[in-house]
């Protein structure tokens, strides 16, 4: 599966609770040439207000926007935008959004919510994980050993079950 991606979603998840105020840990470039900058016809882009909504492996329905910040990111194995309410990744290669709300569940005291999403037209689909931050990041070593290519989000969601991982469904849409 996109496990370098989903593993550097994971762990980015802690400095970024830990910070509290939203700014996330400082990126660092990769060392072989100039970092990409982020296409004026992107997908994802500055300023823009996404929503994910989903249901939760155990059938509670979110609902969350998540407004990205003003400054566009450079490439760092995807584009990481920093939001209102937690990470936003997008990595165009593997066709793949993985959003979370964990300020909302660090100051709110409630689960945190990840979607990853395989991008499908101007949206994405996928796989919903719910949990206090321990909880999600005990789901590493699973999603690190789930095997194959899925060619869709159904695919995707039924590798992440497999996988052992309680994952319910989610969708990321631009807010218009």
């Amino acid at each position: 599966m996109k496990r370098h991606l989903v593993l550097a979603a994971l762990l980015s998840l802690t400095p970024l609770a830990a910070a509290g105020s939203g700014n996330a840990a400082p990126r660092t470039v990769a060392p072989f040439g100039a970092p990409k900058a982020l296409p004026a016809n992107a997908l994802v882009r500055p300023g823009q207000t996404w929503v994910m909504t989903g249901t939760t492996a155990g059938g509670d329905r979110i609902n969350r926007e998540l407004k990205l910040s003003a400054q566009a990111p450079e490439w760092d194995d995807g584009w990481d935008f920093e939001a209102d309410k937690g990470l936003f990744s997008w990595n165009s290669e593997n066709r793949l959004i993985i959003a979370t709300d964990v300020l909302t569940g660090m100051t709110d005291d409630t689960d945190i919510h990840m979607c990853l999403g395989m991008v499908e037209g101007t949206g994405a689909r996928g796989a919903l994980l719910s949990g206090d931050l321990d909880t999600i990041q005990s789901y590493i070593p699973k999603l690190d050993a789930a095997t194959g290519e899925p060619r869709n989000a159904d695919e995707f969601v039924q590798a992440v079950r497999k996988a052992g991982v309680a994952a319910g469904t989610c969708t990321l849409t631009l807010k218009r």
